[in-house]
């Protein structure tokens, strides 16, 4: 199952936010490799995360300014970590 690096299970910053393992076993079981993934409450940005490890675009709305924020921290730390284990 994939972790997120730098998060505990246990560290929630969002009321109602899912474990990343539970999200990628979603996105990974019930989409294909480069489709797009609307997610309309996109809170902390879990489904985003998910989304960048596992190959699939995103659309991620959220109305919170305090959440969109973090979601956009979570978003860049995901692609990051993509990107410095990629191979020039």
């Amino acid at each position: 199952m994939l972790q997120e690096p730098g998060h505990p299970k246990d560290k929630r910053v969002h009321p109602t936010q899912k474990p990343l393992g539970l999200m990628a076993w979603v996105v990974a079981n019930y989409t294909n490799e480069g489709d797009v993934i609307l997610d309309p409450y996109c809170g902390s940005g879990t489904t985003c995360v998910a989304c960048i490890q596992l190959g699939r675009h995103f659309i991620g709305i959220e109305k919170e300014h305090k959440y969109v924020e973090i979601a956009r921290r979570r978003v860049r730390e995901a692609q990051n970590t993509l990107f410095a284990g990629a191979t020039p």
